[in-house]
């Protein structure tokens, strides 16, 4: 599986949590970006840099193949960066995907410091099970293809409801389809839109979803999947509605089902990307 932009994005829009799964000192506010080195035609997978200036800057490798070279090339980077930073505290830090990818190469072990992916998020996981970041690795982390497909749908709501930024919540979803598409390559996006059906009404308010699911918007109507016989008209807003305000009571459901115009049930669709309750429905 292709990771290690994604890692990269994920750490990226919030750098701060290297730190917290780590359990490195939080050197305060700081970016992540992806530095070249011109006297080794390099680049590394990024430089954290604290807005203090008293602080470290972190140089970070994500290692998710074997690589016997992977401490001495980080080395070099920590050397180069701090020459080109005046001098500045460097520390180095390296990623790997498990423990058997780590080569161990003294001396450089004791000068860089070293993770294993798995072992970090598992026991982040113990700690806060709830996390956004927990889920946004289930798709690469989840031994079992049957329970991530199962659970599939509750990772990405974690995800969704979580009280991040909105631009941090839609990098970890794009992380999560595009690892979930990876994860299940032999599958076309019908059924990887199936496997997330219980999160579809907020699929279209992401771009990976709107890619997913293929929605779009013409002349008022929505188009793409859910598009089709009235009966799954039906279904895709009554899971709207499930989603959005909770299981509709029979009488909803009856209303619902006595409807045999697509355009009127399009319209409903419509109003469930704009309304906060049901009472604001227009029938």
């Amino acid at each position: 599986m292709k990771t290690d932009k994604q890692v990269y994005a994920i750490f990226s829009a919030n750098p701060r949590w290297l730190f917290e799964l780590t359990g490195l000192d939080w050197p305060g506010p700081c970016r992540m970006r992806s530095v070249s080195f011109k006297a080794t035609e390099r680049t590394t997978d990024g430089v954290i840099e604290p807005e203090d200036s008293s602080s470290p800057l972190t140089v970070v490798e994500f290692q998710f193949q074997l690589d016997p070279f992977v401490y001495s090339r980080i080395v070099i980077e920590m050397a180069i960066l701090q020459q080109e930073s005046d001098n500045r505290s460097v520390q180095g830090v390296i990623i790997f995907f498990d423990h058997t990818l780590d080569p161990m190469i003294e001396p450089w072990t004791k000068v860089v410091q070293a993770f294993s992916l798995d072992r970090l998020v598992s026991q982040f996981a113990r700690e806060q099970p709830a996390h956004p970041l927990v889920a946004v690795f289930r798709p690469i982390l989840t031994l079992s293809r049957v329970d991530l497909e199962n659970k599939a749908a509750d990772y990405y709501n974690q995800i969704r409801t979580s009280e991040l930024p909105n631009a941090t919540i839609d990098t970890l979803l794009n992380v999560f389809v595009n690892w979930l598409e990876q994860r299940f390559s032999e599958r076309g996006k019908k059924e990887i839109e199936d496997m997330l059906m219980g999160t579809l009404p907020d699929l279209r308010e992401t771009q990976s979803g709107k890619d997913l699911i293929l929605i779009g918007k013409t002349e008022g109507k929505i188009e793409g999947k859910i598009e089709g016989k009235i009966e799954g008209k039906r279904e895709v807003l009554m899971l709207q509605l499930a989603a959005k305000f909770g299981i509709p009571d029979q009488r909803l459901i009856d209303r619902i089902e006595a409807i045999q115009s697509p355009e009127t049930i399009d319209n409903l669709l419509l109003q469930m990307l704009k309304i906060e309750s049901i009472d604001q429905m227009q029938w």
